[in-house]
């Protein structure tokens, strides 16, 4: 990737963790843009059918290392960039506060995530899952751990959006969600019901 497309990428995932942020309300103490690491070093870590983009974390000695990495036909594809920025910030959130954070609360947060920035945008927030597709590197274990963030998010976005409907309503449904992201894990899994 040439200097000037990396910089490109850094502002994007710099201005998708500041609006993160700021609509959470997290105290984070980081710049996701410093995380971002090639595709290529990420995937000599990586085992075999691993998603083509993704956040690394390893913890090694009570330190947590992170990186994110955007395959090429990612890097411009706001769905992606907004779900590996989605789920770099929740593990940076949960590891200033020492909280263990588990893949299927990464997956279910990077989907509303996806829902909340497209209907802040102005757009169907639903949409994203409507033209949901499933990836073929994924195993069966991983495939029910997506499927349930996938289903739960579905249901719990539907429910926002049947309860806060308009505009005005947007700060009542940022309280909600800001109260969703900090909420136990098996609180979220019953969200929306």
């Amino acid at each position: 990737m040439s200097p000037a497309a990396e910089r490109r990428l850094a502002r994007r995932v710099g201005v998708l963790q500041g609006w993160l942020t700021r609509l959470y309300r997290l105290d984070l103490r980081f710049e996701a843009a410093r995380y971002l690491i090639s595709p290529e070093r990420a995937r000599a870590m990586l085992p075999d059918r691993s998603p083509r983009s993704g956040v690394l974390a390893l913890e090694e000695a009570g330190t947590l290392w992170l990186g994110v990495y955007l395959d090429p036909r990612d890097r411009t594809q706001l769905p992606a960039l907004v779900e590996e920025t989605s789920h770099l910030v929740c593990l940076a959130w949960h590891a200033e506060l020492g909280r263990r954070v588990s893949r299927l609360t990464l997956e279910l947060q990077g989907e509303v995530d996806q829902y909340l920035v497209g209907r802040l945008a102005g757009r169907d927030g639903l949409a994203h899952f409507r033209g949901f597709r499933w990836a073929r590197w994924m195993d069966a274990s991983t495939r029910e751990r997506y499927a349930t963030a996938h289903r739960v998010a579905h249901r719990y976005c539907r429910s926002l959006t049947r309860r806060f409907p308009g505009r005005s309503d947007t700060p009542a449904l940022l309280q909600e969600l800001r109260a969703f992201y900090r909420a136990p894990s098996e609180e979220k899994l019953r969200a929306g019901t």
